[in-house]
């Protein structure tokens, strides 16, 4: 019996995904029914997850690139954004040789931009998601999963993933305030406080799901590391 209850659940959720995406193609999609499939799927058997996860995929990407998105291939993003690191460490080198704390703070920035995109693919990767492309939200690059691949995986690592991409910001804003910490106050100082300001972002947009809010401002909780980690763990918990 067992197989024939899980059966007409596959059959429903894989019915559901047809229709948003026939909504989507012919421009008639509303918001809604994408979050509620997304909650159910995400509490799915995992079976039933994998044989979903390139139909998922394909209609998130065509969900996401409705509005007009400045997209590069991801490998061309993971590149670009080694690059940024490498310039941010020039910087950092030219800015303690120059005794200049704008060049220094400068190249910090850049790491702390880098860091979180590069952190989250080398995480996402070794917990088998893959990425589709990357693009750009105001300044910040972000990775676009196959979000097929990501719901596919268990739980625990989904966390795990989001979690990766809280982390990558705020280590780099450390790392450069530990290097800074002797020979160049102003810069190890400035670094200091962009470090407990990315924690406390990150510590708020994780807390908000847990007292029901969706949103902070103009952005969805769902699109942040922190608060889609909270997300995951809140309905793991059944909270």
């Amino acid at each position: 019996m067992e197989p024939q209850e899980r059966q007409p659940r596959a059959d429903d959720l894989r019915a559901r995904l047809a229709a948003i995406e026939q909504a989507v193609d012919e421009g008639s999609y509303g918001p809604g029914a994408w979050r509620a499939l997304i909650g159910d799927l995400r509490n799915s058997k995992l079976f039933e997850r994998a044989a979903l996860s390139e139909d998922v995929s394909r209609v998130s990407r065509k969900l996401h690139l409705r509005r007009h998105r400045r997209c590069v291939a991801i490998n061309t993003g993971i590149l670009l954004e080694i690059a940024a690191a490498i310039i941010g460490g020039l910087l950092m080198i030219a800015g303690a040789a120059a005794r200049s704390n704008a060049a220094a703070f400068a190249g910090a920035i850049l790491w702390m931009i880098a860091f979180e995109p590069l952190v989250k693919f080398a995480v996402g990767r070794l917990a088998g998601v893959q990425y589709d492309y990357m693009y750009i939200l105001g300044i910040e690059p972000r990775l676009k999963m196959r979000f097929g691949t990501y719901l596919a995986r268990p739980r625990l690592l989904r966390i795990v993933v989001h979690l990766s991409g809280t982390a990558g910001s705020p280590l780099a804003a450390y790392l450069t305030y530990w290097m800074f910490s002797q020979s160049m106050p102003v810069a190890a100082a400035l670094c200091y406080w962009a470090f407990w300001v990315l924690v406390a972002i990150n510590v708020v947009n994780f807390i908000a799901p847990f007292i029901g809010m969706r949103r902070i401002g103009p952005m969805p909780l769902a699109m942040s590391s922190a608060g889609s980690a909270a997300i995951e763990l809140r309905e793991g918990l059944g909270v």
